[in-house]
């Protein structure tokens, strides 16, 4: 997962509140690079008055909201549509509570691992849509795929803001060596659990070294291995521990001349 390389992409939003909380929700989990397709009221006159512009006054009362994520704010590219705002990356999802015929929505978990694959080789968008009715069809047929968040079936619309939290969530969690709570939980490599993989040939090789020594019953050999495993398990060797002993079975293997 290369988070430098994910956008979120918030299209015609209508609160100035939301705005900022996405970015402080962005901040939380890693994620910086922010874009908006401005709606129309933003080329008008400002809500409150004053000598700012509206797009401005509604940046200003965005960053009020996004307190320490400010940055975000002040580094998000303003478009003037979705197809501008998407021309830079090289796949997109859309965000959607409803059904579309023909596209089976993802999940944000299944998001998460797509944008891991695709980040690592350029830039992704995650495009979210305006408050009160989300993204059109003809919107969401700019994005490669569909992501849909579970919810309630009987009160399955989300704030602009919960949603993005949820997605930038996922996102942080399928970043490699990052935990849950968004710290770096990276393990040392002498510290990384044993692979299943190599687990199952240690025992092939122990299975066959210790029948060639005759310490297993050949009628039940598996009877004493399972005993080993469970001790074996109980230990949870780590990756380098497991690859010593299978270095070590293999060496007497040979010394038998049975491999």
């Amino acid at each position: 997962m290369n988070l430098d390389n994910v956008s979120f992409v918030l299209h015609r939003p209508s609160s100035a509140e939301n705005i900022g909380a996405v970015a402080r929700a962005m901040k939380n989990f890693g994620l910086s690079r922010l874009a908006i397709v401005a709606p129309p009221s933003w080329t008008g006159l400002p809500r409150g008055g004053g000598p700012l512009g509206a797009r401005e006054e509604v940046l200003l009362r965005a960053r009020k909201t996004a307190r320490r994520a400010a940055d975000v704010l002040e580094g998000a590219a303003i478009h003037a549509d979705a197809r501008a705002a998407l021309a830079g990356a090289t796949w997109t999802c859309g965000t959607t509570s409803r059904t579309v015929e023909g596209r089976a929505p993802i999940s944000p978990r299944a998001l998460a691992a797509e944008v891991a694959a695709r980040s690592a080789r350029g830039p992704v968008a995650i495009l979210f849509g305006e408050e009160r009715r989300g993204l059109s069809d003809a919107e969401l047929e700019l994005c490669q795929a569909a992501c849909t968040i579970p919810t309630l079936a009987a009160y399955d619309s989300m704030n602009l803001a919960m949603a993005a939290a949820v997605l930038a969530y996922e996102l942080r969690l399928a970043s490699p060596g990052l935990g849950a709570a968004g710290e770096d939980a990276a393990e040392p490599v002498e510290r990384r659990p044993a692979q299943h993989a190599t687990v199952e040939a240690l025992w092939a090789r122990l299975g066959s070294v210790l029948g060639a020594a005759g310490y297993l019953n050949p009628q039940n050999p598996e009877h004493i291995l399972a005993e080993w495993r469970r001790l074996l398990a109980r230990a949870e060797p780590t990756q380098r521990e497991i690859e010593l002993l299978l270095a070590a079975a293999r060496a007497l293997e040979r010394k038998l001349k049975l491999g």
